[in-house]
């Protein structure tokens, strides 16, 4: 059965008319496919101790707060450094911290980068995050390819227990190649599948850069 897939190898701009969403996967780091993402429980950490370093830390008696200054946070396969972390309590049964400076997310899917991240705690664990900059960005690493896939945005929402990332606002997401951009990019970083909606400041865009001339050229004798 013939694929009904146009040859995208050779289109260098696509742009979705009247499709409230486009469903993509980025299969071999080349191709972009329809698909229907599943959400599964990926990640459970609530068994796993908390540890935190900081160079100092104090409590803020007018505000309430509890202050951290070069803080590094971990619990299991994550880890967050920030400049600055502001809690109400230690404890994390249930509530937020927040982190400001050269924040750093690390987890054994991705690495994220922010000005400023706010995390929701639950039941001893670190459950969401809402990263915010300038852009926000993230980074993933592709042992199979050795490729790196990346995305930004003003905004993005990382829940860990999918391992799924909402970029919104000015988003963007390439895996070296290609590139889309979009006003919403969720992408499921154990899956790697992405979905792409349009919205108010217009549709989805597609950017695929052709092949390098130069592997395609034979040498001739």
């Amino acid at each position: 059965m013939e694929s009904s897939y146009p040859d995208l190898t050779k289109l260098r701009h696509i742009r979705s008319t009247g499709i409230p969403a486009l469903l993509l996967l980025i299969t071999g780091l080349s191709a972009v496919q329809a698909v229907c993402a599943q959400e599964d429980s990926k990640r459970d950490n609530s068994d796993e101790p908390i540890t935190i370093d900081a160079d100092s830390s104090e409590f803020d008696y007018e505000s309430d707060k509890l202050l951290f200054r070069g803080l590094r946070l971990d619990q299991g396969t994550l880890g967050i450094q920030a400049d600055l972390a502001e809690a109400a309590k230690l404890d994390f049964e249930e509530g937020s911290w927040t982190f400001s400076g050269n924040v750093v997310v690390e987890s054994d899917e991705a690495t994220l980068y922010c000005d400023y991240a706010r995390f929701l705690v639950a039941d001893n664990e670190l459950v969401e995050a809402e990263l915010t900059g300038s852009p926000a960005r993230f980074e993933q690493f592709i042992k199979e390819s050795g490729k790196l896939n990346s995305g930004e945005a003003k905004r993005i929402i990382y829940r860990l227990d999918t391992d799924t990332l909402q970029l919104s606002d000015d988003a963007r997401f390439t895996d070296g190649t290609n590139e889309i951009s979009s006003d919403l990019i969720t992408y499921d970083l154990e899956e790697k599948h992405l979905t792409a909606d349009s919205g108010d400041t217009g549709p989805v865009k597609i950017l695929i850069e052709p092949p390098d001339k130069e592997s395609d050229t034979k040498e001739t004798p």
